[in-house]
């Protein structure tokens, strides 16, 4: 049954809201909501749909509980709570073991946040997106319901592959840049490297990889089981990197032809692999034919002279400019003046950028590739200022009426909230929820388990469910050195954050050549070219990724299923955690040790005596006696060691 929102605010009374102290009835361990559809239905609610919320515990540890939602749109806006009585559903669990609580609202317009109030015997705990808690923690987030904020399905846990197209491979010598070809600023020639496997020196040295490349080993990429490929920015430029677009209309000539650009795009869309393209949108290069600081176009620039030029109020200009005496008075990416800022308070740009049907990102859009990585976007927005969230609501509108099925997603190091909140984008490189606390559990060994633990359930829950689904977990990218760099050179640490990588929700998107052990320091060096002599790979990483990715393809689980970590060795550093859906529960062990351990894990919240779990990895098989299984002797789990466990 469901409740309008209005008519619940009377159903509890108002001492409700203020939990007591706990007094240690309640089996908090045993508590247990996510987001995902066994526990939130559906998915990605819209306006006026049902929504069921779910909760699990302890087989008649619960006297009541309570969903407490706070509705934004209630009070004029001001917000207010309402509370949602919930109903034992039925008895889940291997032995039905587990009350499931379930409570049902109408959903109207506005955002929701949400958490549980649990009473038994006169205690009263909460259940907030961390778990189960003594009081509500206000520093802590609820969760949180956007109505209407759909994402794609297809990018939901999806294998994402990033190439820096200079050097993946080199398809086509024939376009390869040539020493001295062009300048990268005045006085400063490009070089071009003579051989392959030399070291990458700067922004201006070239090795010739192309899109032509990237097509010739689309086989490998099948082989690793890739959903997706993010390129860095393939526009024409004069940088290696081309995050300084020249022309935002073509293809750089040296990676190829607009032409074999769609050819590429929909050649690897008919064997199931989407292109991401990524978007220079807040920034362009000095010498971009609108700004043309270096008088290469015939027309005049804005540098040239702002104010009789058709692109003067295109970039925002400061006072006491002068092309010749001041000719860096301009704003700028952070004040590097050969980086202009695109100014969006003139409509011009907005239409050229983004909302014209032959815009930017629309029309870019209609070659067929499968969305956009948005490159610095909270710096996006009118003169030098930045945080302009009305571009990205307009470009989500636009882009998801041409292509519902195209992805959004954002670069943003610290909190992305104000722009995942069902308005903007569909998912963020999610650095706070995934790669820093991955960074600093498995590469640099700084955390333990429990904080591990804790960092991951509160970036994974920050955000709502579609969100979390679509986000980027990436180990390294091409503004990071590298992930075997970061571990010091120890590839078993690296491999225990790949297993995590593809184990987690979320999106796993490798950093093309960290598969194989490419080492690299800070930029440039973590811009090497891809080795394609398999004699130097790290197979073991290889295999492994393979591996991974196959299973994430076969158990949807792995892809939108709950996310429950209910079991830590802290001593030995490992972390138990189940991933269930409809079809399917697996049971993942991460090991983050440097010495075998001997392990009595439980397992009867998710498997019954005399089951028999086969790792999906080794094939070892394990039989649950007692409510556990035993991991000792011969079979402990090894150092950095991991299982996948599946009923056989």
């Amino acid at each position: 049954m469901g409740y309008p929102l209005c008519s619940m605010l009377l159903l509890i009374p108002l001492l409700a809201l203020f939990p007591s102290e706990q007094c240690g009835s309640i089996e908090g361990d045993a508590i247990f909501h996510d987001q995902s559809p066994l526990y939130c239905a559906p998915l990605e609610p819209m306006p006026g749909d049902t929504v069921s919320l779910r909760l699990r515990a302890a087989v008649g540890d619960l006297q009541s509980a309570t969903v407490r939602i706070w509705d934004t749109g209630l009070n004029g806006g001001a917000g207010g709570e309402v509370l949602v009585p919930m109903w034992i559903e039925t008895q889940v669990g291997p032995t039905q073991n587990f009350d499931l609580w379930r409570g049902d609202f109408t959903l109207g317009n506005d955002t929701l946040w949400y958490r549980f109030r649990m009473e038994d015997q006169g205690c009263t705990d909460v259940y907030q997106i961390t778990g189960t808690l003594n009081n509500w923690d206000p520093a802590i987030r609820d969760f949180q319901i956007r109505p209407g904020f759909q994402g794609p399905s297809w990018a939901r846990g999806a294998v994402g592959y990033q190439i820096f197209p200079d050097r993946f491979e080199n398809g086509n010598p024939s376009n390869d840049p040539q020493n001295g070809e062009w300048e990268i600023a005045p006085g400063i020639g490009i070089t071009a490297h003579a051989s392959w496997n030399e070291l990458p020196t700067g922004g201006s040295d070239f090795f010739g990889g192309d899109l032509l490349g990237i097509w010739q080993r689309r086989d490998y990429l099948q082989w690793l089981g890739v959903d997706f490929l993010w390129l860095n920015p393939v526009f024409e430029s004069r940088s290696n990197h081309r995050y300084d677009a020249t022309s935002y209309d073509r293809i750089d000539s040296h990676l190829g032809t607009n032409a074999e650009f769609q050819t590429m795009v929909q050649g690897l869309r008919q064997q199931g692999t989407r292109v991401i393209l990524d978007g220079v949108m807040n920034h362009c290069s000095s010498w971009n034919e609108w700004f043309d600081r270096y008088h290469v176009y015939p027309w005049t620039g804005a540098h040239e002279d702002p104010v009789s030029s058709a692109y003067g109020d295109w970039f925002t200009f400061l006072p006491g400019f002068h092309p010749l005496n001041f000719p860096e008075n301009y704003c700028s990416w952070f004040a590097i003046n050969s980086l202009p800022k695109l100014n969006y308070a003139n409509p011009e740009v907005r239409d050229r950028m983004v909302r014209a049907p032959d815009s930017v990102l629309r029309g870019w859009l209609q070659t067929g590739i499968g969305g956009w990585r948005l490159d610095a976007a909270e710096d996006v927005g009118p003169g030098c200022d930045g945080g302009d969230h009305s571009v990205w609501t307009e470009m989500r509108n636009l882009l998801k009426a041409d292509d519902p099925d195209a992805l959004l997603i954002l670069e943003e190091w610290g909190d992305a909230l104000p722009w995942l909140e069902g308005d903007q984008f569909d998912g963020v490189m999610d650095f706070n929820g995934f790669l820093f606390p991955v960074q600093d559990y498995c590469l640099s060994r700084n955390d333990s388990v429990a904080t591990f633990r804790d960092r991951i359930l509160k970036g994974l829950r920050a955000y709502a469910a579609t969100a979390n689904h679509s986000s980027w977990h990436q180990l390294g990218n091409h503004d990071l050195s590298r992930a075997l760099t970061r571990a010091g050179l120890d590839a078993d640490r690296v491999r225990e954050a790949t297993f995590l990588q593809f184990t987690l929700p979320g999106s796993p998107v490798l950093y093309y050549g960290d598969e194989i052990g490419t080492i690299g320091g800070n930029d440039p060096d973590n811009r090497r070219t891809f080795d394609w002599n398999l004699a130097n790979w790290d197979r073991d990483t290889v295999k492994l990724v393979r591996k991974l990715s196959q299973l994430r393809h076969r158990y949807s689980a792995l892809r939108e299923g709950s996310f429950d970590p209910y079991w830590v060795h802290h001593a030995g550093r490992v972390m138990v955690f189940a991933r269930e859906d409809a079809q399917d529960v697996l049971l993942m062990i991460a090991g983050s040790n440097n010495a075998p351990q001997n392990l009595n894990i439980p397992v009867d919240r998710y498997f019954a005596d005399g089951d028999v779990l086969e790792d999906q990895i080794s094939n070892r098989s394990y039989v649950v006696v007692n409510g556990k299984i035993n991991l000792s002797g011969s079979d402990a789990l090894e150092a950095h060691g991991y299982r996948v466990l599946h009923l056989r």
